[in-house]
């Protein structure tokens, strides 16, 4: 009996992050707080801007590029205009 009360007690006792998804990490960025810091980043301007800005995009040497990735060549895109170049 004294084994099931104090599982049953510690059960009880955590906090439950069912309802909120996993528990935040402290000093964990966002991806909002990412493309904040990426966006006052390109403000700024300077030599550096069109590196930062090209940074996250594919080179796509043997498919061709469709919205942010790139596909095979024989493949039709349906996506948007992304950051990803053909080359």
């Amino acid at each position: 009996m004294r084994p099931f009360l104090i599982a049953f007690l510690v059960c009880f006792s955590l906090p439950s992050f069912a309802d909120e998804g996993a528990a935040p990490v402290l000093g964990a960025l966002t991806a909002e707080d990412i493309q904040d810091a990426r966006q006052r980043l390109l403000e700024l301007g300077g030599p550096d801007a069109a590196l930062l800005d090209a940074s996250g995009c594919k080179m796509c040497s043997k498919g061709k590029a469709c919205g942010d990735s790139c596909i095979s060549r024989d493949k039709q895109c349906r996506k948007g205009v992304g950051c990803a170049c053909d080359g």
